[in-house]
């Protein structure tokens, strides 16, 4: 018996409602599933270790202009980190750097890749340099100029280097803009 695309033949065989009893069944089981989860939540008891902080990267970036010798920068990165947690209000054992776009210059007859190559090979470095930078998330790239929270930063040449930086707080809930 031939069929037509698109148009169904009602018959009086048990095989039309099969596939739907199998559906029914699947989703009854699955709203018991639902029902059968049990969340449970307990507070520490006193005696009990402090839990580790909750941070969340706050999407206000700023930017820290690194000095030439890269090895030295420790104490500019932790003064401008410090700075910066001070400016927003924040408790300094609450926040923290947590991601990093180190920027490398480049001069006008070379490409960007040759500024993020240069800013490649500082990181070993900058990480050395604080151990505010030691285990953050830190990218690289190349440019000549950069717009940080609405304000623009010369990188500028060969051997000049900007840290953009974003920090994790440990607090309340954030409430910025991270869509701008």
């Amino acid at each position: 018996m031939a069929r037509r695309f698109g148009v169904r033949r009602r018959s009086d065989s048990s095989e039309d409602g099969t596939g739907w009893i199998y559906a029914d069944l699947f989703l009854a089981m699955f709203v018991v599933g639902l029902g059968s989860a049990i969340v449970t939540t307990s507070a520490p008891s006193s005696g009990a270790a402090p839990t580790e902080k909750t941070f969340q990267l706050s999407c206000q970036e700023f930017a820290i202009k690194l000095p030439g010798n890269v090895a030295n920068s420790g104490p500019v990165v932790e003064s401008e980190v410090a700075a910066e947690i001070a400016r927003r209000g924040w408790a300094p054992e609450a926040s923290k750097p947590g991601l990093a776009i180190v920027m490398g210059g480049y001069n006008s007859s070379e490409a960007p890749g040759n500024g993020d190559a240069r800013a490649r090979q500082i990181l070993p470095r900058l990480r050395s340099a604080s151990p505010l930078l030691e285990k953050i998330e830190m990218r690289t790239v190349g440019a000549r100029t950069v717009t940080v929270d609405g304000q623009q930063f010369t990188v500028g040449n060969s051997g000049s280097y900007l840290m953009v930086v974003y920090l994790l707080y440990s607090g309340q809930q954030l409430e910025e803009d991270c869509a701008r």
